[in-house]
């Protein structure tokens, strides 16, 4: 008697159920697929100066930039040529010693990818005078 009711609630609208459970694993696999990764890229940090002047020191030539995205646009972001280099423009800036903010504005990953953090945030540099 239990075995036949089972076996009647299993073949009581059996294509529905099918269906059901199909549409089950594709959203399951959809939601899991989209799990977003973490990655940290090494930039080289150029510094733009008037060409009167010139950069004698700097705490570092190099900033990581930690990203999160889907797969495929972090890729892109490796990839990406544009994305090798971060320019600083201190064309305007008198001689001396100045801290800098880095601006991750400046930092164009590809749609769905986030800048989580750049590293160092602040670098400290040092513009002189070119003499003649």
């Amino acid at each position: 008697m239990i075995k036949e009711k089972i076996l009647s609630w299993f073949r009581e609208n059996l294509f529905a159920k099918v269906v059901a459970l199909l549409i089950a694993l594709f959203l399951w696999a959809t939601v899991l697929g989209r799990r977003d990764f973490v990655l940290t890229k090494v930039m080289n940090l150029d510094i733009l100066t008037s060409p009167n002047q010139m950069v004698l020191a700097q705490t570092a030539d190099r900033i990581r930039v930690r990203v999160s995205g889907p797969r495929s646009a972090l890729e892109k972001f490796i990839d990406d040529s544009k994305t090798q280099k971060l320019t600083l423009d201190m064309t305007g800036s008198r001689s001396g010693v100045m801290e800098v903010d880095i601006p991750t504005q400046q930092i164009h990953p590809p749609l769905g990818v986030k800048v989580l953090s750049v590293r160092p945030n602040m670098i400290r540099v040092e513009i002189t005078d070119k003499k003649e």
